[in-house]
């Protein structure tokens, strides 16, 4: 009975053994295991959340860029809208400035309104072409208007289309008759050149020598070629004596803008 006792306690302690090492060895296979698949997971896994990451961002992309686009576009018909608004508005300024001078002339002289068609930027302040000519009535002895004052005479007048001499022109050889109306007298003098440095017509042959004073008006005379009176010309910004001392030189802002002309009005008798 001992011997048996014996016995069967070994044979219960080897079997309880071999089953601790078993169980023991095979959670270290599983955890070798787990480890082996989580690294494998691991590497595997890269390539593929890196793919996930580039289809993310080129979506991004791609959804910015439609985005830039469709604002690009809005962006620029709204400046399209502005720009048209703009010219629009500078255009109806033009013409009421127009309306009121031809309603000053139109009981007394022949006006025509007309629309500038060609300005090249190489004779910019030289010269412009309207779409009036003979047909209309136009002759070379009229003068243009716009911008509110006086901005040159015709020349070489066509069939529908006539070129408006300006008075910015350096070669400026009409000789338009002006009246400058002083604190005590009325002096007459020629519109003689333009001054680019002052921005200014440059009046001479003057018949008097009186005191003439900045901001004092001058307009056109009606007297010689041009005889059409009373068109503004500009304000005095200042009075040189040449080296002679004998003759004088004045310096006119003009009243027109002659940088922007669209449209113009030609009168004359």
């Amino acid at each position: 009975m001992k011997k048996s006792k014996f016995l069967i306690m070994t044979a219960v302690l080897i079997i309880i053994t071999s089953v601790l090492l078993v169980t023991t060895r095979s959670l270290g296979v599983v955890n070798e295991a787990s480890n082996v698949v989580s690294i494998l997971d691991n590497i595997i896994s890269k390539p593929f959340n890196f793919l996930a990451d580039v289809k993310s961002d080129l979506t991004d992309l791609s959804r910015t860029y439609k985005e830039n686009k469709q604002l690009k576009k809005a962006l620029f018909k709204a400046e399209e809208q502005s720009a048209d608004s703009a010219s629009l508005k500078d255009e109806n300024a033009q013409l009421r400035q127009l309306l009121e001078m031809k309603n000053i002339y139109e009981s007394k002289k022949k006006t025509v309104s007309s629309d500038v068609i060609t300005r090249m930027p190489v004779s910019w302040l030289s010269e412009l072409t309207v779409n009036a000519g003979r047909q209309n009535g136009i002759q070379n002895t009229m003068l243009a208007v716009a911008n509110g004052g006086l901005i040159g005479s015709v020349k070489d007048v066509a069939s529908h289309s006539s070129r408006v001499n300006l008075l910015t022109n350096n070669k400026n050889v009409d000789n338009i008759s002006v009246r400058i109306q002083t604190e005590t007298s009325t002096i007459y003098g020629v519109i003689v050149g333009y001054s680019k440095e002052k921005s200014a017509f440059i009046i001479s042959q003057l018949n008097s020598s009186d005191t003439i004073k900045k901001g004092e008006k001058v307009v056109t005379s009606g007297l010689g070629t041009y005889n059409i009176p009373n068109i503004p010309v500009g304000t005095v910004l200042s009075v040189t004596e040449k080296s002679d001392h004998l003759t004088k030189e004045v310096f006119v802002k003009p009243s027109a803008d002659l940088s922007d002309i669209r449209v113009v009005t030609l009168v004359g008798n």
